[in-house]
């Protein structure tokens, strides 16, 4: 079994100049046909027929770090921190978390357009989504991208968990409706076909938002967040939790480090082993409270309370 540590095509210039400018690069053939065919049948199983493997929840598709050996094994032996960390020309990459983005066949749900920047407890710009598909991606039901957008200094007010328990403050916005400007002269629209082996890497900055899945399969993909050099943490009420890391534990200013965001790559051949790494929750929980959670009806919720209320 080849499951390569580093990229099979290497990056080059290019791969680094297409993500200044555009906020996403699409690298081909990073991984190994064999880091699929070990992470595609999990993905079925825990994404499609709902296989209880210990994860949360409140967020059954994100942590499988944690719980499933063989996304442990991806993330802290295959080639995507390298990938990342050229790309972003960081000397080092360490893991923040993973989860799964996945659309049922001939699905017309989508995901709004958004960045993720307000989402995440830190400031800098070395947070990217590293977007793996597991199974083949068409245009049609890829990630799409609004290129250059990263450049726009724009704090958008973003839909989390946490912010939804809010009232907005008056000096943030609502995200752009971006589908009523297709057409606009001098926009550009990215998106790919893509097979299992290639990634996108995707600046936290630049808008972007994902349609159905007019396949007659399940569109799979994962997305690992991981941290770069100019990353230090600013926790704020509005982002995103982390399991098992409260914002206390997150000192403004201070770099990620410790058991939870270990190093997993780094430009001297430094990396973590994942002894340290968590492999459960703090928190327990009845099996009642597995069939309480429809994360589908929540996402369609908060999208009509947006309409409602004007937003994209």
């Amino acid at each position: 079994m080849h499951l390569n540590r580093s990229p099979i095509r290497p990056i080059d210039r290019q791969d680094v100049e297409d993500y200044k400018r555009d906020g996403v690069v699409c690298l081909r053939n990073v991984l190994s046909k064999d880091w699929i065919d070990l992470l595609e049948p999990v993905a079925r199983e825990i994404a499609i027929d709902k296989k209880d493997v210990g994860l949360l929840p409140t967020m059954p598709g994100r942590y499988m770090a944690r719980r499933v050996s063989e996304f442990r094994r991806f993330i802290f032996e295959s080639a995507i921190a390298e990938a990342a960390g050229r790309v972003m020309e960081s000397s080092e990459i360490r893991f923040f978390f993973d989860e799964f983005f996945v659309k049922s066949p001939q699905s017309t749900e989508y995901t709004q357009w958004h960045c993720d920047r307000m989402g995440w407890p830190v400031k800098g710009k070395m947070v990217p989504s590293i977007w793996i598909p597991l199974t083949p991606i068409v245009k049609a039901n890829c990630l799409e991208v609004l290129a250059g957008s990263q450049i726009e200094d724009v704090p958008y007010w973003l839909f989390s968990p946490n912010a939804r328990k809010m009232r907005k403050p008056e000096d943030r916005v609502a995200h752009p409706d971006i589908e009523k400007r297709r057409g606009e002269p001098g926009l550009k629209f990215l998106a790919w076909d893509m097979d299992p082996g290639d990634l996108l890497i995707v600046h936290p900055w630049v808008l972007h938002w994902s349609g159905g899945n007019p396949t007659d399969d399940w569109r799979i993909a994962l997305s690992v967040r991981v941290f770069g050099d100019d990353i230090r943490w600013s926790p704020r009420p509005d982002c995103v939790n982390l399991a098992g890391v409260s914002f206390d534990e997150m000192i403004e200013n201070e770099r990620p480090a410790g058991s939870h965001f270990p190093l997993l790559w780094s430009a001297t051949g430094e990396r973590d082993s994942d002894e340290r790494f968590p492999r459960s929750f703090a928190t327990e929980w009845s099996k009642q409270a597995m069939g309480d959670v429809n994360e589908y009806k929540v996402f369609e919720e908060l999208r009509n309370k947006q309409r409602q209320e004007g937003g994209s």
